[in-house]
């Protein structure tokens, strides 16, 4: 058996072939997502409401919940595909599920919990999206969702 190298001609650096994605500001392939979401944004229960799109191929590796003004009552965010439902994308309360994490009280929240598993990292197989629900009709609150995804290769 024999090692081959898969380094460039410099003997250091990978070959460019087998270097990540970079854009035109030279950032690379990690990406997040900053979401502003006030009450008014998400009003109604009966709604599954969405605020954000992930490209497909995404790994969504982290989330952060950030209150900033308490919630009149809970929030559940996840992933979904784009009609909303949880499909094949996800589920949508994989991102901040309410009965796991109170989201009612000012505070930053680490993530990806979910009631029923430890939430892993979510491939998107298809378009997806960033869907959030109110558990009941809110009458105030404020907060940021940050999450962090990689675009894969």
């Amino acid at each position: 058996m024999a090692n081959v190298s898969l380094l460039a001609a410099d003997g250091t650096n990978p070959k460019s072939s087998m270097l990540g994605k970079v854009d035109a500001a030279e950032r690379g392939s990690g990406a997040s997502m900053v979401i502003k979401i006030v009450h008014s944004d998400i009003p109604t229960a009966a709604n599954t409401y969405i605020i954000g799109k992930l490209p497909v191929g995404s790994v969504v590796t982290g989330a952060t919940w950030i209150v900033t003004t308490e919630f009149s009552d809970g929030i559940d965010i996840g992933i979904s595909n784009s009609s909303g439902a949880a499909g094949t994308d996800g589920d949508v309360d994989c991102i901040q599920d309410d009965s796991v994490a109170n989201n009612h009280t000012v505070g930053a929240y680490a993530a990806l919990k979910h009631a029923s598993t430890n939430y892993v990292p979510h491939l998107c197989t298809t378009d997806s999206h960033i869907v959030a629900s109110a558990a009941g009709d809110l009458t105030a609150g404020e907060g940021t969702l940050v999450v962090e995804y990689i675009k894969t290769l």
